[in-house]
């Protein structure tokens, strides 16, 4: 009953996965299906490492289906993360650089040992396995260097999203958007238009002049003798000729780069009516209810890099989970109530995680999906599948490591007994460093850049 019952929970996440990714990739030339396995069997196992976090919760499964259940998941996870995909990844950027398999194959094996190096060494700097000795094939080798990467990557989302999430639900952060700055903004729109509408009947006059002298045909790039001859005064084309050409490779060159303005001044007339638009959105019922939730993640912002601040300047150990802590508090403050503390922490840890995973889960994909189509190509399409199926793992993994704070005594034993002889206090304090770095560097960018606008709207041309 356990295996049938995680067995068909896998295929449901696989599932959901392939269907996921025929709907967001439909649009490409994905036809590789390797890269869509790989995408969808990463995302099932993470999945499925979270579902075994519940299952410990609410007591699912036997203690020794759900133990080795964990230990599959991971040496499977591993597998993955540190062979199949960057062996797959190697493989697919040096194929459109080779024209033989065989010389393909060669060089992704060399490309893979390099990276198996690299990624080694990412662990040598930092105290991330205690000092037990372990042989070369122990699953903490992998999970400590992945869970390092992986840790980087959660911080630096978690650090953008703190900050940015607030400034674009917040009212006041709003720009101030006059209507005479979208009316000059769209004078200098028709006037650049008039301009390239001119220059190209002059292009198109040009061209048939030069259609009219001795049959002659233009071309778009001369090629090189035609040139060369033409600088040293050696070519047949007469003067007249010479004049013509010039003018159509300058009016093209000139149409090019108005068409360029013309680009970013409609960009730009397109954002200020969005501006306005959220500007009138503010003031409805909605609108206040989305800047009152936008004010409290503002301060949950600044606590959170409050708190990040105080333990990484006293490397303070964290020995009390968010929920023990909280149900203390009430037990402290709250006179003559009665409170079972294990069956309100375990229903706390169930709602706490269930929280951390839909949002983990929701906000990786948006980023996942806006990072597919901002560099996906023809060329690349089956490249940035494989890596984000290698960063997915790699976040998952870590968001493991990390949730095992936030868990009661009682049901973080068996994932620490999983992960092995992991130093998970340098996670913490690693998470909280990259976190508030990140933090500072988005709100230094989102400073500069809105003095930035504001200097331009009111400076002096």
């Amino acid at each position: 009953a356990d295996a049938l019952l995680v067995t068909g929970t896998q295929l449901c996440f696989f599932a959901f996965a392939w269907l996921f990714f025929k709907r967001i990739f439909e649009d490409y030339e994905v036809r590789n299906i390797g890269g869509q396995v790989l995408f969808s069997l990463t995302f099932a196992l993470s999945c499925n490492m979270f579902e075994l976090i519940i299952f410990e919760i609410l007591d699912i499964l036997d203690r020794n289906s759900r133990w080795w259940n964990w230990k599959i998941d991971l040496y499977v996870m591993m597998a993955l993360l540190i062979v199949i995909i960057p062996f797959y990844m190697s493989y697919l950027f040096l194929s459109n650089y080779t024209r033989y398999e065989s010389q393909t194959l060669v060089l992704s094996g060399i490309l893979f040992t390099v990276f198996l190096m690299i990624f080694y060494k990412i662990g040598d700097p930092f105290p991330i396995v205690t000092g037990k000795p372990h042989t070369w094939l122990a699953i903490e080798h992998g999970l400590s260097r992945v869970g390092v990467i992986g840790v980087s990557t959660f911080g630096v989302l978690s650090g953008v999203g703190s900050v940015y999430g607030p400034y674009i639900h917040v009212a006041y952060f709003l720009r101030r958007i006059d209507e005479e700055e979208i009316v000059t903004l769209q004078k200098r729109l028709l006037q650049t238009m008039e301009r390239i509408l001119l220059r190209k009947k002059r292009l198109v006059l040009a061209k048939d002049e030069l259609r009219k002298q001795r049959g002659y045909r233009y071309k778009e790039s001369p090629g090189f003798l035609s040139r060369l001859f033409g600088v040293v005064g050696l070519g047949s084309a007469p003067t007249e000729t010479q004049v013509l050409l010039n003018d159509i490779r300058r009016l093209s060159s000139e149409i090019a780069m108005l068409d360029n303005v013309r680009e970013e001044l409609f960009h730009e007339i397109n954002d200020l009516y969005l501006g306005q638009e959220k500007i009138k959105k503010s003031r409805t019922c909605f609108g206040r209810i989305r800047n009152l939730a936008g004010y409290i993640l503002s301060c949950y912002c600044i606590f959170k890099i409050f708190i990040a601040a105080i333990n990484i300047i006293f490397q303070r150990v964290r020995k009390t989970d968010p929920i023990s802590r909280v149900i203390g508090i009430l037990l402290k403050f709250v006179v003559n109530v009665h409170i079972d503390v294990e069956f309100w922490s375990m229903h706390a840890s169930f709602i706490l995680v269930g929280v951390i995973v839909a949002t983990q889960m929701r906000g990786f994909l948006i980023n996942l999906v806006r990072l597919f189509h901002s560099w996906s190509s023809v060329h690349t399409s089956n490249f940035i599948i494989a890596l984000s199926s290698e960063i997915m793992g790699m976040y998952f993994v870590s968001s493991v490591l990390l949730i095992r704070m936030n868990l009661p005594i009682k049901y973080r034993r068996i994932i620490t007994d999983v992960l092995g002889d992991l130093e998970f206090h340098f996670y913490y304090h690693w998470n909280d460093l990259i976190f508030l770095i990140s933090a500072l560097l988005t709100i230094s960018f989102l400073v500069v850049s809105r003095y930035s606008v504001t200097r331009t709207k009111y400076s002096v041309p």
